[in-house]
């Protein structure tokens, strides 16, 4: 299903979808009110989701009522890059949605191929993402599963240099409560590699930067410094070189390398490293993750039950690169046990194993 209020903007996604035999389009929706009340008649697999609707409802607000009443994946079309105010696209995730496509701009036709070729893979997986219905609160959502973060027994409690991250479809808001468990300021630099789309890092990182932690895109030469969250480029592979960040072009696809990420963060840090991975499609990360396990650092994949896809995490636990296999809420306890180590006096002062 489709609900977006611009007909040409619908005629251009049916030309792209209709020509696939795999792919049924319910009639368009042109505001939040109407979409909320065709997904609970009809069911769809999957709803691509315009988030600036007329009528009194926007994107986030039927994304919100939809995931209430009738949870569906849905995937948001956001035209909206980095801008200032109110970012609908971040409150999206945090809503329920399951990913983020960038609405096509002028780019000839390579670009409309790029993009052709992104909507149908996103639409393919998407449709089987798991989803969990959320009753409406006053609160951020806990995690994109809807598990709740849970009073876990600490996993390990250990010495702890730098923690990286990486994750793809549904790890935002995922990745943003994990922040929000970890007291701020860290006592360690945090790194994230997200599969995002071009143009929404700066806008990722202000929104973690809600978190209470100092959340930076990073572009490359900055000093890794405790208390700091550093956010890889959307198009370039970020890796760690001692101290410093850098970035160098991606291998061969727009999106940073968790992989490369990770490998990096074994061959500088070692045994003092954390490394998790969150749910995502593809099989990124899961190298990486063995290299710092080889390395002796503490490797954490997300359980396949809370990933919307368990993809990245499942290949990871099928490489034997996870050390852990732990919730979203264990994983938020393991973070706070890694912050009372490294600010304890054995913490500060053990030398790596």
């Amino acid at each position: 299903m489709l609900v977006e209020d611009s007909r040409s903007v619908v005629a251009f996604l049916e030309q792209l979808l209709r020509r696939e035999p795999d792919i049924e389009l319910l009639p368009p929706v042109a505001n939040g009110r109407d979409a909320v009340a065709a997904v609970q008649r009809w069911s769809p697999q999957l709803v691509l989701m315009d988030l600036v609707l007329p009528g009194g409802m926007d994107g986030v607000e039927a994304i919100t009522q939809i995931m209430a009443t009738a949870p569906c994946p849905i995937v948001v079309l956001s035209g909206q890059l980095d801008t200032p105010g109110r970012d609908r696209t971040f409150e999206s995730l945090n809503a329920g949605a399951v990913d983020v496509l960038a609405k096509p701009t002028a780019g000839g036709l390579e670009a409309v191929k790029e993009f052709r070729e992104r909507l149908l893979r996103t639409v393919r997986v998407m449709a089987h993402a798991r989803v969990v219905g959320r009753r409406r609160t006053s609160r951020l959502p806990a995690v994109q599963s809807g598990v709740t973060p849970l009073v876990a027994p600490v996993p390990e409690a250990r010495a702890c240099s730098l923690l990286a991250i990486g994750g793809s479809t549904g790890a935002p808001p995922l990745v943003y409560e994990l922040l929000r468990a970890l007291p701020a300021p860290a006592p360690f630099p945090v790194v994230v590699a997200q599969h995002i789309v071009r143009g929404f890092e700066p806008g990722f990182a202000r929104w973690l930067g809600g978190t209470g932690h100092r959340t930076v895109a990073a572009q490359g030469g900055e000093w890794l410094e405790p208390g700091g969250v550093y956010v890889s480029p959307a198009d370039r592979d970020m890796v760690v070189r001692g101290g410093r960040l850098q970035t160098q072009p991606s291998r061969g696809v727009a999106v940073p390398s968790v992989d490369v990420l990770f490998e990096s963060v074994a061959g500088f840090h070692g045994a003092r490293a954390v490394g998790l991975l969150l749910t995502g499609m593809g099989e990124d990360g899961a190298r990486g993750l063995l290299a710092m396990r080889q390395a002796g650092a503490l490797t954490v994949a997300q359980d396949g039950a809370s990933c919307v896809v368990d993809g990245m995490p499942g290949a990871a636990r099928a490489l034997g690169a996870a050390s852990q296999t732990l919730t979203p809420g264990e994983m938020a306890a393991l973070l706070v046990s890694l912050a009372r180590a490294a600010l304890s006096p054995i913490g500060r002062g053990s030398p790596p194993s």
